[in-house]
């Protein structure tokens, strides 16, 4: 990875994460267990996924990089499965994991077992996914009428403020 894309990727991965804090920071237990229509994950559920996801592929670009990481959900991440519904503990192990999953992106040689072309696409990959989710985690508080975080706050991270 060169520097200037290290460093592109370095404000992302820090904006991805302070967007998922302030996301983190507004959500009480109640909003955890909030379900997206349709039968869909509950919020609690869409964060676990967030992490565990980021997780399993970076088990691809370096194995020993993603098993010391701590886990927000038990059973599977593509069933059924259960997701610890403390807001503050899902904002620390989103942090966590992401920042395991930039310095190893950043400092591979390689791409591992991963369908990525580039560790930098991988980054790219998860941080579109944590998006998509994050959108699913605010369709979730609005359907079931929960307030949204403020939208200044929330995007502020995304235009460098």
């Amino acid at each position: 990875m060169t520097p200037k894309t290290r460093a592109v990727l370095a404000t992302a991965v820090e904006a991805n994460s302070r967007v998922n804090d302030v996301l983190c920071a507004h959500l009480t237990p109640e909003m955890m267990r909030a379900r997206t229509p349709g039968g869909g994950m509950t919020v609690a559920q869409h964060l676990a996924h967030m992490a565990g996801v980021t997780q399993e592929w970076l088990s691809l670009l370096d194995e020993g990089a993603a098993s010391p990481l701590p886990i927000l959900y038990e059973g599977t991440l593509w069933d059924t499965f259960t997701a610890q519904e403390d807001p503050a503990r899902a904002a620390e192990v989103l942090r966590e994991v992401w920042a395991a999953a930039f310095e190893t992106a950043a400092n591979a040689g390689g791409t591992g077992k991963l369908s990525h072309p580039s560790p930098a696409q991988f980054l790219l990959h998860m941080l579109t996914h944590d998006a998509h989710h994050r959108g699913q985690v605010l369709l979730a508080l609005k359907v079931n009428g929960f307030p949204l975080p403020d939208e200044e706050a929330l995007w502020g991270p995304l235009r460098g403020e």
